[in-house]
C-alpha cells in the first residue's frame, strides 16, 4: 500500500510539473520552463515540509481560483452555446 502511494505521488508531482510547463509554455514562451521548474521544485520541497493543514488549505484555495476563468469563459461564451443549441433543436424537427 505504501508503495502505491508513493507512486500515486510522485506521479502526481510529474503530471502537474508537466502541465504546468505546457502551459506557461503556450503563455510566455520556451524560456519560461526553466523559472517555472525551479519556481516548481522549490515549491514541492515547501509542500514537503509544511503542516499538512496548511497544504490543503493552499491547494483547495488554489483549486477553486481555477473556477474564476472558466467562468468568465463560460459568461463570455453563452450567446454561442444559445446559438448551438437552437440549431441543435432546429434539426431535429
Amino acid at each position: 500500500m505504501t508503495l502505491g502511494i508513493v507512486l500515486f505521488a510522485y506521479s502526481t508531482i510529474l503530471g502537474w510539473c508537466y502541465y504546468g510547463e505546457k502551459a506557461m509554455e503556450f503563455l510566455f514562451g520556451v524560456k519560461s520552463i526553466l523559472p517555472y521548474r525551479i519556481v516548481f521544485v522549490c515549491f514541492v520541497g515547501v509542500g514537503a515540509m509544511a503542516k499538512l493543514s496548511l497544504v490543503w488549505n493552499i491547494s483547495d484555495t488554489l483549486n477553486g481560483l481555477m473556477a474564476v476563468p472558466n467562468l468568465i469563459g463560460l459568461i463570455f461564451l453563452t450567446p454561442v452555446v444559445v446559438s448551438e443549441t437552437k440549431k441543435y433543436f432546429a434539426k431535429e424537427e
